[in-house]
């Protein structure tokens, strides 16, 4: 065998705080130093969305917990270190992967984590990690027949400009956000941190149809924050680019608004249309992004979605039970002759169900309880 990829994503490893949704430290960290004892070369790909630098707080020199707009290199260096303190155990087994000069990994950018575009921040990833070269950024992985990337280009709401990724402000470079990533700055983390477990439940229709109050508050916020960025922020605040209103979403934020629908959209049929010049030239594609497990195989193409490896529940409509999501991964062999063989693995963790009213009733006692069942310690609340 030449070599063996491994695909996973949508990690969103933050501070440990409450808008941190990532809790399976040691079963991620236990599949990493698996691949350490391969003896073939493997290029682990972590397909966007490693890190949830969009809901992690920043600390200020005067200690006050912050989330703002104007995100220098050095407020995200400052997240960075929040992330690597809350999961310690996950770097350590990548430094332990990135040891072997034989392996590679690869870090693809996603609307979560669109600070990997700071050099600052590649440069202390790989020195954390002690890189021997072999560690990578970017928006894709093309390789052996094989492309991976997170799939936030083909969701209107949450496309990126790597073109122009960062802005000038008063003299100082920030990043360039899309438009809904403000809005989850501005506010929704306020929101997040009051009702920390329920963005954890799918599926969201069926979740505001059984938490009404939950349903009015968001939409209510979002309408408040809708009609301020159209007739108040952008005269207001003129001068700062982050206070601007995209026209081109004007009718896509005002569907998703009257029809109460925060989901993501999927991202396939965007991408067969955008790339049909592209399909012609690869035969697996493993898509993020989307919090769902999704898989096609047609006319010798694969694509994939392994779902998301934050701690994740299914809403079971007639017994109002939470049920915890498997994880997954993409496992591809290379073979000498360049044959393909690819798979999606399970990773099992043995979690609790919960009664969804329970849950409801004292969210931040279960985001604890989830925290013990995996062994994580999340950072005092």
């Amino acid at each position: 065998m030449k070599k063996e990829v491994i695909i996973l994503g949508d990690i969103e490893m933050g501070a440990g705080t409450l808008t941190d949704d990532f809790i399976s430290d040691t079963t991620l960290s236990r599949l990493i130093i698996s691949l350490v004892k391969k003896k073939h070369p493997v290029d682990l790909i972590l397909n966007g969305d490693t890190f949830d630098f969009l809901k992690c707080p920043y600390i200020t020199k005067q200690g006050k917990k912050t989330y703002p707009r104007h995100i220098s290199q050095d407020i995200s260096l400052g997240k960075l270190g929040l992330i690597f303190q809350a999961h310690q155990r996950v770097f350590d087994a990548l430094h332990e992967f990135a040891a072997a000069t034989k392996n590679r990994l690869f870090f693809t950018i996603g609307n979560h984590d669109h600070d990997l575009f700071y050099k600052g921040i590649q440069h202390e990833i790989r020195k954390r990690l002690k890189s021997r070269g072999n560690v990578y950024f970017g928006l894709q992985y093309k390789e052996h027949g094989i492309y991976a990337e997170h799939g936030q280009q083909y969701d209107a709401i949450n496309r990126i400009n790597p073109q122009n990724y960062a802005f000038i402000h008063k003299g100082r470079k920030h990043l360039n956000l899309p438009w809904v990533s403000f809005a989850v700055i501005s506010g929704f983390t306020g929101l997040k941190e009051e009702h920390p477990f329920l963005e954890r439940i799918r599926p969201i229709p069926l979740l505001f149809s059984v938490h009404q109050e939950a349903k009015k508050k968001l939409s209510a916020h979002s309408l408040r924050y809708f009609l301020k960025s159209v007739f108040y922020y952008p005269f207001r605040y003129f001068m700062d680019p982050t206070y601007s209103f995209p026209r081109s979403l004007f009718h896509e934020f005002y569907r998703r608004l009257r029809n109460m629908h925060w989901d993501i959209d999927g991202v396939v049929n965007v991408f067969k249309k955008k790339k049909k010049k592209l399909i012609q030239k690869h035969k697996i594609f493993v898509f993020g992004h989307i919090h769902k497990k999704y898989l096609e195989e047609k006319g010798g193409t694969v694509i994939i979605h392994p779902d998301t490896w934050r701690d994740e529940y299914i809403l079971d409509e007639r017994t109002k039970k939470l049920i915890p999501k498997l994880k997954h991964y993409v496992q591809i062999l290379v073979k000498d002759n360049g044959e393909l063989q690819w798979s999606l693995q399970p990773v099992s963790i043995q979690r609790s169900s919960w009664n969804f009213a329970d849950v409801a009733q004292n969210e931040r006692a279960f985001i604890r309880l989830a925290a013990k069942e995996e062994e994580f310690i999340p950072v005092k609340m």
